[in-house]
């Protein structure tokens, strides 16, 4: 079969040929953005089994998602038009899954151990704490520690952490002894003990090397300390590596993906080969030319000349708000004049760089009907944190409401246990009182701690209620906060999830203040019943969110990672968000810069950029400045817009200066 009739490898371009047909030996293949990675290594997979005779059975291909692979696994059927395909083609847990399995006994394990999911996890680590008499406030930071260790091959916690964290080292001893005495293993051990079985048993490493003539490594920038250690230990003599990603798009850090992985590659692999592939079938030049511009400017990356296939292309549009809420507007009229285009409404998306962004932009799109989707994450009323602060409110206003009840009596934890509460359920069922009441009464005979527990929680509702009747709905909230403490609790985890609950309570009490300030200028109702009734009729009833439905879609950017649309939003690009003002080194800024990079190359025609002079906060407005990300923006590929120059054209979604 001639080439240029070889489904194989006439659809391939230069870079993309030279990858697949690689003969031996290690390869590094940088994947830039809309370059056709996917494609790539689907086609090498077949290329190995129809032109060079290799086994499917000797191919293992991993990948970071389970998505990922069916769709690796379906390009490959059909290109070989037959179903075979790599029966050792899946994520590294599952590969690992299946090594643990075959040999289980090697680590101390049946082979009918269970595996414990995420959410298992958190509460064998709060079942761990109590058995200890440690605060349960503390769960996401030790599930976070343990994950983290993991991430990076531990087993045991290392001598030098015994000694910093002496608590935590307990914890985590007694946290893997609950797991092993249950059979189980958590994701982090899938990886670690298949690690652990390769290193200490060579006939099983031997063995699996002889099998795998070919490894190929997906996303391979996403990787952390175990996994590549995994891949270094199953590679043979061959050393027939594939690895194919993006150091530009390495932006999981706080999952323990390490982009040094990517950029030491050669150290490890000194005879690798490189290929890159220049050619971006996404993105319009000028989208590609800004946001090359921007991730140049990184020190710590493979320098990549990438090229346009879509020459022709508008400019990126840099939008300069006085607000967040004219931000939103903006965000709103795109929306609608996207949608006056007969374009699809799930070709646009709006990313944002923090979950607390969201809700003005929620608010924005409701106003104006425009249905949306929350990718990935909760809508902002939906959301724990934000549940039990409102939750609060509604027992101050309605001390019947027993669902809020029950949702905050030990958040944050006062020692008010279930065995209390359901006391409290018998004697209201046989009483006939109010929950709260027989709350009161059943703590009489409790112990003085659980009594004194009680009293203090009822009497700070009642106060709470007295003060719902008197003052509007920010001051009640700031007093639920400062009473409850409740920032405080959420701070103590110390984990970057904490901090982001932290960001979203903020936003509440401003939704609050805001509420205040609107109804008061039109002299209306500025009670907490009030804003309740108000945040009720935000919920999904409303023109909001539907899976099915034609909708925008609203997104952090790394829930974005992987994705492309026909519009993009890009939401804050501004100091303290791009880069985050928690991004103290060098090397969190530059990880900043990477997120950067992945939003601005999700858009494949029109590329908005927004940033607002003033960003209300908690406390008042905190004036910002435009990103210094942007700051070498090409002149001649941007066009500036602001609120008070731009007018919106329903005929055109394009935002045009008047002249």
């Amino acid at each position: 079969m001639m080439e240029n009739e070889d489904p194989i490898l006439s659809p391939l371009n230069e870079d993309q040929l030279k990858a697949v047909r690689w003969e031996r030996g290690p390869l590094l293949v940088l994947a830039g953005a809309g370059s056709g990675k996917t494609r790539t290594i689907a086609h090498r997979i077949a290329y190995l089994i129809r032109h060079k005779a290799v086994l499917p059975r000797w191919i293992m291909a991993l990948t970071f998602t389970n998505k990922a692979a069916e769709e690796m696994r379906s390009r490959v059927r059909n290109l070989l038009g037959v179903e075979d395909a790599p029966q050792w083609m899946g994520t590294f847990h599952s590969i690992c899954l299946r090594f643990l399995r075959r040999f289980s006994e090697r680590v101390g394990y049946r082979s009918d151990f269970v595996i414990f999911d995420d959410e298992d996890q958190e509460k064998l680590v709060k079942r761990t704490l109590d058995d200890m008499n440690l605060s349960k406030e503390s769960v996401y930071r030790c599930v976070n520690m343990i994950s983290g260790l993991k991430n990076d091959g531990f087993l045991t916690v290392p001598e030098e952490r015994q000694v910093q964290d002496e608590q935590f080292a307990k914890v985590f001893e007694r946290y893997q002894r609950t797991l092993k005495e249950a059979n189980a293993m958590d994701f982090g051990d899938l990886l670690c003990l298949a690690v652990k079985l390769l290193k200490e048993n060579k006939d099983v490493r031997e063995g699996l090397q002889s099998q795998f003539e070919h490894i190929l490594v997906d996303e391979f920038q996403d990787t952390n300390l175990v996994q590549y250690e995994l891949l270094k230990l199953l590679v043979g003599p061959q050393r027939n590596l594939f690895v194919v990603g993006d150091d530009d798009q390495s932006i999981y850090s706080w999952r323990g993906a390490r982009v040094e992985n990517m950029l030491e590659f050669r150290e490890d692999f000194p005879d690798a080969g490189v290929v890159v592939l220049r050619n971006n079938y996404r993105s319009t030049a000028p989208i590609l030319r800004s946001a090359t511009k921007v991730i140049s400017r990184n020190s710590r990356r493979h320098p990549k000349d990438l090229v346009a296939t879509r020459e022709q292309g508008v400019p990126v549009f840099l939008f300069e708000a006085n607000d967040e809420r004219e931000e939103a507007w903006f965000v709103a009229m795109q929306a609608l004049s996207w949608q006056a285009q007969k374009k699809p409404l799930s070709q646009m998306a709006v990313f944002y760089r923090t979950h607390a962004q969201s809700r003005v932009i929620e608010e924005a799109l409701r106003a104006n009907r425009i249905p949306y989707r929350v990718v990935g994450g909760i809508r902002f009323f939906q959301r724990k944190e934000i549940k039990d602060v409102l939750a609060y409110l509604r027992l101050a206003v309605n001390p019947l409401d027993e669902l809020s009840l029950e949702r905050i009596i030990d958040v944050p934890p006062r020692g008010i246990g279930a065995k209390t509460l359901a006391k409290a359920r018998k004697l209201k069922e046989s009483s006939g009182e109010a929950l709260l009441q027989c709350l009161a009464q059943v703590a009489d005979k409790e112990s003085p701690s659980v009594k004194k527990a009680v009293k203090g929680f009822i009497e700070m509702i009642m106060d709470i209620a007295e003060m719902a009747r008197e003052k509007d709905v920010f001051e009640v909230m700031e007093e639920v906060l400062r009473r409850t403490g409740y920032i405080e609790f959420l701070q103590r985890d110390q984990s970057a999830q904490a901090m982001e609950r932290v960001g979203n309570v903020n936003e509440l009490v401003l939704s609050a203040k805001e509420f205040v300030e609107a109804q008061g200028r039109g002299g209306g109702d500025v009670t907490v019943a009030s804003y309740l009734d108000k945040v009720s009729l935000m919920e999904p009833r409303d023109a909001g969110e539907a899976k099915d439905a034609d909708a925008v879609n609203l997104m952090t950017v790394h829930q974005a990672k992987g994705l492309e649309f026909d519009l993009v939003v890009v939401c804050g690009v501004e100091e303290e968000l791009f880069p985050h003002a928690n991004a103290g080194t060098m090397r969190e800024v530059e990880e900043e810069r990477r997120l950067l990079y992945v939003a601005m190359t999700r858009a494949k025609d029109y590329l908005f950029l927004s940033w607002a002079r003033r960003r209300a906060k908690r406390w008042g407005y905190q004036f910002t400045r435009l990103s210094r990300f942007l700051a070498d923006l090409p002149v001649n590929d941007v066009q500036k817009i602001d609120v008070g120059r731009a007018s919106f054209d329903r005929s055109s979604f394009f935002v045009r200066p008047r002249r």
